[in-house]
């Protein structure tokens, strides 16, 4: 037997932090790459993720579990198999599988190293151990708030494997960043749920104009085709009869697009759009929100205003700001909605928010009605808060607000009770804009 020397084992046992040093440094270096993770869908977040931490990790297989809503059981909607994503619908419940479930919650991360006769994994070993050829498990929790939502299973396919205290805390923070994506999603969706509220409010607000305008349409086609049947009978012309008509059926094509538009719940995208163009557009849904006592007025910029943004988020915000307007204005005013080039050389507080330097398109929705108190003015794009009481939501404002952050702009508001309210939007510039 050899006996090493005292400073053999220092030598090595120096050798070994340094390689343990070099890990962690490797494994934080993946960490600090997915803090900036920026996905459209939780799946994809999900692939992102496995792949880093499977060729960080050096295994095979990554799997995502989450909870069913009684939390009695653990759902794998995906799992990442050597770069490719596979759907498997498998469950573990707390009552079929007490040995893991119990194992799998006593400890933030849970780490075999042998999965072929770990007493844990005994009630999964033939139905998902073996199949997928595990050798050794290191599963950490996805946790929010104290709470757990879901497990990070890295899974080596194989023979054993030791894993090191290094590799455990990498796998916890990798099961955070997981938790993150899974909270940005459900925010998502809570923001997607919440448009389509707005959307489903300002269809009916509308819909008394537009009963009005299509029962104006069906008069003129009844009226024509009556008339027409008349002409032709006695062998007229009933040219003049068939274009009334026709045009009667176009303008209703017109409102049902309309319709269609607003109300739709996927989103388009962005795209490079002439603020200026959108308002001109939106002002015939203006005019069915405007009651005959409010004076609508459009006042677009001179130069074209390019933007790169998503039309349908621009129409709701119009729509959230201008239902506002109205309700401020039940004895009558006037709406004006505004468009100009905006250039701001140094950083500065502007209409109540702080801009950075840049060339902005501004969006402004001026009324003439009752204002803001100055003790709501702070809090008028929380979520939820609401000065009209049972009539409102306090919905309105807060999906202004989150879709300009998205968009990369500002918003902010001005007002004097009694004196009516301004709200600015501002938003970067596609390009410079010709002159004019």
């Amino acid at each position: 037997m050899t006996i090493e020397t005292s400073d053999e084992l220092e030598h090595r046992a120096h050798e070994q932090a340094v390689a343990l040093e070099s890990d962690a440094r490797r494994l934080n270096d993946v960490l600090l790459d997915l803090s900036v993770l920026n996905r459209d869908d939780l799946r994809s977040v999900f692939a992102t993720i496995a792949e880093s931490g499977a060729k960080a990790l050096g295994v095979e297989r990554v799997s995502l579990w989450q909870y069913d809503r009684e939390r009695s059981a653990i759902i794998c909607p995906a799992a990442w198999l050597r770069g490719t994503i596979v759907d498997e619908p498998l469950v573990i419940t707390r009552q079929g599988h007490p040995a893991y479930w119990t194992a799998l919650h006593s400890a933030r991360t849970l780490a075999i190293s042998d999965a072929t006769t770990d007493d844990a994994l005994a009630e999964i070993r033939d139905s998902y151990i073996r199949t997928n050829d595990i050798g050794a498990m290191l599963d950490s929790g996805v946790r929010l708030e104290r709470m757990t939502f879901g497990i990070v299973c890295m899974e080596h396919i194989g023979g054993p494997r030791q894993w090191t205290a290094i590799e455990e805390q990498f796998v916890a923070s990798l099961a955070d960043r997981m938790g993150l994506a899974m909270l940005v999603d459900a925010h998502r969706r809570l923001e997607a749920q919440l448009l389509l509220a707005q959307k489903m409010e300002a269809l009916g607000v509308m819909a008394g104009g537009i009963a009005h305008d299509f029962n104006n349409v069906l008069g003129v086609v009844l009226s024509a085709s009556g008339n027409a049947r008349v002409v032709s009978a006695l062998g007229g012309d009933a040219t003049e009869d068939f274009d009334a008509i026709d045009s009667a059926v176009q303008r209703a094509t017109a409102l049902t697009r309309k319709l269609l538009y607003i109300s739709r719940q996927e989103s388009i995208g962005f795209e490079v759009l002439d603020l200026n163009d959108v308002i001109r557009q939106f002002s015939d849904i203006a005019k069915r929100l405007v009651p005959a006592s409010v004076r609508l007025q459009l006042l677009p910029s001179s130069q074209p205003l390019l933007i790169n943004a998503e039309r349908t988020f621009i129409d709701q915000a119009l729509l959230n700001l201008c239902q506002n307007a109205v309700q401020a204005m039940p004895d009558g005013g006037s709406l004006t909605i505004a468009t100009r080039l905006l250039q701001v050389d140094a950083e500065r507080r502007t209409h109540g928010v702080s801009v950075p330097p840049g060339t902005y398109a501004h969006l402004r929705v001026l009324d003439t009605g009752s204002g803001i108190a100055s003790e709501s003015i702070a809090r008028v794009f929380d979520p939820f808060y609401t000065t009209k009481g049972k009539s409102g939501t306090g919905l309105g404002l807060s999906v202004v607000y989150g879709g300009m952050r998205q968009h990369g702009g500002y918003v902010s508001v001005e007002s004097v009770s009694g004196r009516g309210t301004v709200f600015h939007l501002f938003f970067r510039m596609a390009g410079r804009p010709d002159d004019a």
